[in-house]
């Protein structure tokens, strides 16, 4: 049976974490929104974690505190890499994170999506998408075919890419992953330095890791390349779990004296990318953009980053559609920055490993390299701390009592989109040879303006009393941090009589 075609200004498919916050703050700003989602399976959903940092995501996006959805607070992570001891990591003073059973916290996310007045559709099975203005999507729910025009769809289906498979995706067939995953339970406390911690670790044949979701459940996950490592039938599988699980120090220990919760199975975990995130009338949003190997344990707050910007494009898309353009290069940009930014930790953490393991997983894996993008229109700041450039430039700002700064000839100001509040606005950047795609602000310091003021200053306390004047109040460390930057990378130089 099918029904007549019905509008929306926006369709998301998937329910996913990307899926639901995408929905849950479009709806709040007015906008009629329809998520179509498969009904989620129990039986083979993950165990995941998220780290504090993207607690503040949850607390902008509206989604209400996650001790109502059934998370487990968790303290910080126990780590055995390559040949070193097992270290406990724990978040800094008076910080958590979550372990959240996928399956359960993707409902209570569903269910905020809705209550902000989302029209979430569960059970529905995406047939056909056609990408006009409007586009038009075709599904089946219940037995009926229905079709929903809409003038934007945002892909949020992860791996599936009801859209991104269509030509947008592009694997990365080098490193090439599965999942193999274990649901394991004990009545006696866990032999583990904190049961809340996730554990990871690496082995000659790949890594493994464990997330807890409850004080009795533990997901025990075995990271794997098929093409090196032979993996059983399926008929034998819990059988090849085991044994491999067995290989490992800190997680075999961990399960000795527990039970498995029925079968294990298998997931293909395999990075890749896309071409393109945005074009008119689509955007990939979360899994269904980007996968990188997941040891960061950031999939989650990536999914929920990625939901929010493409939430504020879109929103002022349709409120201003003179912002098209803009809006979209700059999703396009952070997407493939944040994809570039997640590879080259997971290349870090591969060369780390692969020093101790000198196997063909990790020396493929240590080789990969993220594209020649630059930056997202904001700097990575963890490199930042760490790059010669701008620790020499900050020991010299230390050591003089006097400074006389002035731009240099190559610095350039140019049009860029950036979000303000809600809304994708142009603003001009700092473009030099160091960052052809422009700056702005490091850590909420605006480099424009501290650069225009850096000039008739001639002291660090006095430039810092007068930037907090003229612009939103900043720390001294973050200020010192960005006039260093703007120093060191070639954006401001030391004047005549310096």
């Amino acid at each position: 049976m099918t029904t007549p075609l019905s509008e929306a200004h926006i369709v998301i498919t998937g329910a996913g974490p990307a899926g639901s916050a995408a929905a849950r703050l479009l709806a709040s700003w007015g906008l009629d929104v329809v998520v179509l989602a498969r009904r989620p399976s129990s039986d083979r959903a993950l165990g995941e974690s998220l780290p504090p940092s993207a607690l503040a995501l949850i607390e902008r996006i509206g989604f209400s505190a996650l001790d109502t959805s059934g998370a487990l607070r968790a303290t910080g992570n126990t780590v055995r890499w390559g040949n070193d001891a097992e270290r406990v990591e724990r978040f800094a003073a008076g910080l958590h994170g979550y372990q959240v059973d996928r399956a359960i916290f993707d409902a209570f996310l569903a269910r905020e999506a809705a209550g902000a007045g989302a029209d979430v559709r569960l059970g529905a099975n995406v047939m056909r998408v056609t990408r006009d203005r409007p586009a038009t999507v075709t599904y089946e729910q219940d037995g009926e075919t229905r079709t929903l025009r809409a003038d934007w769809i945002l892909d949020c289906s992860g791996r599936t890419g009801v859209i991104a498979r269509d030509g947008w995706r592009v694997a990365d067939d080098a490193a090439r992953t599965t999942a193999i995953v274990g649901v394991w339970e004990r009545d006696d406390p866990w032999p583990t330095a904190d049961p809340t911690h996730t554990i990871v670790e690496s082995t000659a044949d790949g890594w493994a890791w464990s997330v807890p979701v409850s004080e009795r459940r533990r997901y025990v996950t075995l990271m794997l390349d098929p093409n090196i490592t032979s993996l059983a039938s399926r008929s034998e599988l819990t059988a090849s779990y085991t044994k491999l699980l067995g290989r490992t120090r800190t997680l075999s220990a961990l399960v000795d004296g527990a039970r498995l919760d029925g079968a294990v199975f298998a997931r293909d975990a395999s990075p890749y990318h896309a071409r393109l995130y945005a074009d008119q009338g689509t955007l990939l949003v979360g899994d269904a953009a980007s996968f990188v190997d997941p040891l960061s344990s950031y999939g989650i707050k990536k999914a929920l980053a990625s939901a929010w910007l493409a939430s504020v494009c879109v929103h002022s898309i349709l409120t201003n559609s003179a912002v098209e353009p803009a809006a979209l290069e700059l999703f396009n940009t952070r997407e493939r920055a944040m994809h570039d930014t997640l590879r080259r930790a997971a290349a870090t953490l591969a060369r780390d490993a692969a020093g101790s393991h000198p196997t063909a997983f990790w020396e493929t894996r240590a080789g990969t390299s993220a594209s020649d993008t630059q930056g997202a229109f904001e700097p990575d700041v963890s490199q930042l701390r760490t790059d010669p450039d701008v620790l020499r430039a900050l020991e010299e700002l230390r050591s003089r009592d006097a400074i006389h700064l002035q731009p240099t000839p190559s610095v350039q100001r140019v049009g860029r989109p950036t979000v303000r509040g809600n809304r994708v606005v142009v603003e001009d950047h700092l473009v030099v040879p160091t960052f052809p795609e422009g700056v702005r602000y490091v850590r909420n310091i605006d480099l424009l303006k501290l650069s225009e003021l850096a000039s008739s200053h001639g002291g660090v306390p006095d430039l810092f009393e007068a930037y907090n004047r003229a612009a939103s109040p900043a720390l001294l460390p973050d200020f010192l941090g960005a006039l260093s930057l703007l120093l060191g990378k070639g954006f401001l130089e030391w004047g005549v009589g310096s």
